[in-house]
């Protein structure tokens, strides 16, 4: 019934791949433009080459954008993680789901994702065009002419978001959203890491704890030139919308969350009693890691006089812990969109039927996936709003002929 209507897609990514599958099936002619000479080249480096695919615990809530985010509810619990797990099961893929609730494929390598999603791509029919970057669209007697001379009777943008350009990433979907008269959220870079410029960060790079910040805990990585790990992930898109206006961001961490400040008064006072002639960094080993200890005592303000133990008076233990349970950091920057994960802003929603995924100002053009203004916490969460995203719109189109 589909066999009169032409589908552009742009963009060889999570949402593009799965949404020509689906039209395909339907019996949609598709045609994909990627202008990179592989396909999924962001989906093989995601999850650290493992690709976290999609999280055991989706929720609204670990999800944002500027607009309302419960305009995408529907989208969420309309492909739920047992619908995303049946899919991908029916394409192939067994999941393997860890302690977090991440999911990944149970080879735990990326390109099992990437090559059935192009295996099945190219054995429902849709034709894959490598090396293809779309630089012009125009929209006239109801079809869309890319770069001049191809025309397609609808046009699905998934180009994703500035996010990695080293793997190919480009603005081109914004700037022809924003050619359709479509409102685009300033991107900022999100899932990153943050750059501090406290001293002495050399001293315990490499160091890796669970710590707690805001009530949020997770992986805390020491860096050289800051801080990463996925609890800063997380917290990265709330610092980098707080760094268009302010030049530094504090932040406070908890290093030892398991322990209350008077329980590691306690435990710190006993240690006089029976390591009082260790050396201070010594003092502190087998507590936590020996670097994170001399990094402790640097910023406790103790005395450079007093090398051992014996010599802290309470006083100086009670700013010990008050350094261990309020790290303090001062945070300068982030590492940028040349290393996030996803980019923060895109295409307003409030201009996008989500019931479709269809724009509001133009018949027939479509955004799905990071292109729009949708971003979620590290986990697999963005790559559970490209593939609801692309399902919404394939379970959704119409032929042209109705």
């Amino acid at each position: 019934m589909n066999k009169n209507t032409n589908i552009a897609i742009l963009g060889a990514g999570a949402s593009g791949l799965l949404s020509s599958i689906l039209l395909s099936q339907k019996g949609f002619h598709v045609t994909i433009f990627e202008k990179n000479n592989k396909v999924g080249k962001k989906l093989l480096a995601t999850g650290n080459g493992r690709c976290n695919v999609t999280n055991y615990n989706i929720s609204l809530k670990n999800f944002y954008s500027n607009s309302n985010i419960s305009l995408i509810e529907k989208n969420i619990t309309n492909f739920s993680y047992e619908d995303c797990k049946t899919l991908f099961n029916k394409l192939g893929i067994e999941f393997k789901v860890v302690a977090s609730g991440r999911a990944y494929p149970l080879s735990l390598t990326s390109s099992s994702i990437v090559d059935i999603l192009e295996y099945e791509a190219l054995k429902s029919g849709v034709k894959i065009e490598l090396n293809h970057e779309i630089t012009d669209i125009k929209y006239q007697n109801k079809k869309f002419t890319l770069n001049k001379n191809l025309h397609f009777d609808k046009l699905i943008i998934a180009t994703g978001s500035i996010a990695m350009p080293k793997l190919g990433s480009s603005e081109s979907g914004y700037q022809f959203a924003k050619q359709f008269r479509h409102k685009l959220i300033k991107p900022v870079a999100s899932l990153v890491q943050l750059v501090s410029n406290n001293k002495h960060l050399e001293v315990v790079s490499g160091v890796k704890i669970e710590a707690m910040i805001d009530n949020q805990r997770g992986d805390f990585l020491f860096t050289k030139y800051g801080v990463s790990g996925s609890l800063i992930l997380d917290l990265s898109r709330k610092i980098s919308k707080q760094l268009q206006t302010q030049k530094t961001v504090k932040m406070s961490v908890d290093t030892m969350p398991d322990f209350s400040f008077d329980t590691l008064v306690n435990m710190l006072t006993k240690r006089l009693e029976h390591l009082k002639d260790k050396e201070l960094n010594l003092w502190l080993d087998g507590i936590m890691n020996k670097k994170l200890a001399k990094y402790i005592m640097l910023n406790s303000n103790i005395p450079s006089h007093i090398k051992y133990a014996k010599f802290l008076s309470q006083k100086e233990i009670i700013n010990i812990v008050k350094t261990i349970k309020n790290l303090q950091f001062t945070i300068t920057d982030t590492k940028g969109f040349e290393t996030c994960e996803v980019c923060a802003g895109g295409v307003e929603l409030t201009q996008i039927n989500l019931e479709t995924m269809e724009s509001k100002n133009q018949k027939d053009l479509y955004f799905i996936g990071e292109v729009l203004d949708v971003d979620g916490d590290c986990g697999g969460y963005n790559l559970h709003w490209a593939w609801s995203s692309a399902h919404t719109l394939a379970m959704n189109m119409q032929s042209k002929t109705k």
